[in-house]
């Protein structure tokens, strides 16, 4: 199935507003990620972690960084991710594609374990899970995160929240086009920034969404300043 349909059909796109409250309350549980290539330059989404699509991407690492911590974070108490929200430049492909490998990862996680968790052999660890937890997959047996796709992506948060550095971090106007000292954007509800980013090209076999408009000014001819 089409990631963007799957998504859809099993209601996991989280709104902006309900992310925006996670990031400005600052929630202890929420683990955002952000899993563009050659095009997350140029701004991202507050306390976001990057993971690329592909070949290393891994769900192992997602799972390790939920539940141990990342190397990355401040020295302190590490609290579980329960929260999983992730996205890509219009979360149409890669966003949910990495969340539903996920989901079919912690499923595959119950299928062998079930509620007795024992060390397998090595020849029996396809998802290579017991290597990486150390002969101890209780604590990933039981987790149950809420496992979320953007709606929308980078490309309408970044739109819509660029001036708010609360909610993104990094902005650069070079890379979007938009978001000059000297330019007179307004980038409320009703009235979508032009533009788009520098290193993004919308795939021609990407499904319609709800939010395409917004993104049909992505041209590959645009290059950064």
């Amino acid at each position: 199935m089409d990631p963007y349909q799957w998504a859809k059909e099993t209601n996991i796109y989280m709104s902006q507003d309900e992310l925006a409250t996670l990031l400005q309350t600052n929630n202890p549980s929420l683990l955002v990620i952000d899993v563009r290539n050659e095009d997350n330059g140029g701004g991202r989404i507050a306390k976001s972690i990057h993971m690329p699509d592909g070949p290393s991407f891994s769900t192992l690492r997602v799972a390790d960084i939920s539940l141990h911590g990342n190397a990355d974070e401040e020295e302190g108490v590490v609290v579980q991710k329960d929260i999983l929200v992730f996205h890509c430049m219009e979360s149409a492909r890669r966003g949910p594609r990495c969340a539903k490998q996920l989901v079919d990862f912690l499923a595959a996680v119950k299928t062998r374990y079930g509620d007795n968790v024992t060390a397998a052999d090595d020849d029996d660890d396809k998802h290579g899970i017991d290597r990486y937890f150390q002969k101890d997959c209780q604590t990933l047996v039981d987790w149950k995160p809420r496992i979320c796709v953007l709606w929308g992506g980078a490309d309408l948060w970044i739109r819509r929240f660029w001036k708010d550095e609360d909610l993104v971090e990094g902005f650069d106007s070079d890379y979007w086009g938009f978001g000059y000292e000297d330019s007179e954007e307004m980038n409320d509800d009703n009235d979508l920034i032009k533009g788009g980013h520098c290193h993004y090209v919308r795939p021609d076999d990407q499904p319609q969404t709800e939010w395409s408009s917004a993104g049909s000014s992505v041209t590959s001819t645009r290059t950064k300043k």
